[in-house]
């Protein structure tokens, strides 16, 4: 079935490549952004700006190569839209796990036990419900998988405009600034790493069902309205 895409993987020195990609990706993200939480007292400014600069300057490494999604909720949008298939997306869901647990680990061993904390685990408010941290990492996420999915769309007019990478990790910032006293992750894999290095789970199934409802709504909105907007634009 064309769903799978058998044939989308058969260029395998393509396919190591981009896997391999999002595994450094993450890894590299995870590896920072994670000491960005290990302050006596952490600065909310300070660990949206980390996360959303973090992840703009991974895209830009290796966006030209994958995609730069290192995160499941983007991979899944992505496919959702229709631009890549299901086994690469699981490739790439895979790797990201990988990169997300040995940056984590990474980040652990070089943070000073005085300083470690939780090591920025994604832990919701304490009088948060789980329906309620769930409805804000869905509206979250879909907010920056549009992006992503403005940024990948070539029938835009104003694609071309400003950086991509950073419009994208200016979403994460935005995001992250307004509700990070409730929740803020984005990515499962980022909730992920610390939360099995530090053993802490806390409504943590919320940040993988959260933000892989959020991505994938958008990619079908994206994919069936949005799109169709700009491209009637185009024949205009």
């Amino acid at each position: 079935m064309a769903i799978f895409g058998q044939e989308e993987i058969k260029d395998y020195k393509t396919t190591l490549q981009q896997v391999f990609a999002e595994f450094l990706g993450t890894f590299l993200y995870l590896s920072i952004c994670l000491l960005a939480g290990t302050n006596v007292e952490p600065n909310i400014e300070a660990i949206a700006l980390a996360n959303g600069l973090l992840v703009a300057s991974v895209v830009q490494i290796i966006g030209q190569i994958s995609g730069g999604h290192i995160n499941p909720a983007v991979t899944i949008g992505v496919f959702a839209r229709g631009h890549i298939k299901l086994l690469k997306a699981i490739l790439y869901i895979i790797a990201q796990i990988l990169g997300s647990l040995l940056g984590a680990l990474l980040a652990y061993a070089v943070t000073h036990t005085n300083l470690r904390q939780d090591l920025g685990a994604t832990v919701p408010y304490k009088d948060l419900r789980a329906d309620q941290v769930f409805g804000l990492e869905f509206i979250m996420t879909f907010i920056l998988v549009s992006v992503v999915l403005s940024v990948l769309d070539t029938r835009r007019s104003d694609r071309g405009l400003g950086s991509g990478p950073l419009a994208i990790g200016l979403s994460i910032t935005a995001c992250q600034v307004s509700a990070f006293l409730y929740t803020g992750s984005l990515n499962p894999v980022r909730s992920l790493g610390p939360a099995v290095v530090m053993n802490i789970w806390t409504k943590h199934w919320v940040y993988w069902l959260g933000p892989i409802l959020g991505g994938a709504a958008a990619g079908l909105i994206y994919r069936f309205i949005l799109a169709d907007r700009y491209r009637r634009s185009d024949e205009n």
